[in-house]
């Protein structure tokens, strides 16, 4: 499968700051978002047109949602610098909604 990964800084601000957290490549997609003082963060496999696998986290500090972000961006695309760089727009997105 050949993925586009979606470039933050392309997206509109208000797409950056909106009430979810998307991240897209190396063949799955990360959804994050804030629910009842919490941070939840889906990772699901892509599928053709379907998300499959679907796993789900729940955090309770920003920190620790923008850390697994890192980490499973980092598992997925074997690219450190790329994880650090979606870990800290996790972070700054986390922090901008809190």
């Amino acid at each position: 499968m050949n993925d586009a990964m979606i470039d933050p800084i392309a997206l509109p601000v208000a797409a950056q700051t909106a009430t979810l957290f998307m991240w897209r490549g190396s063949g799955i997609v990360l959804l994050g978002e804030p629910n009842d003082g919490r941070w939840i963060l889906a990772r699901a496999w892509l599928q053709g047109d379907r998300l499959e696998h679907v796993r789900r986290w729940s955090f309770a500090e920003s920190v620790t949602f923008s850390g697994q972000v890192r980490r499973l961006v980092m598992e997925a695309s074997g690219d450190s610098t790329l994880a650090r760089e979606e870990g800290q727009r996790a972070l700054t997105w986390s922090e901008a909604i809190a």
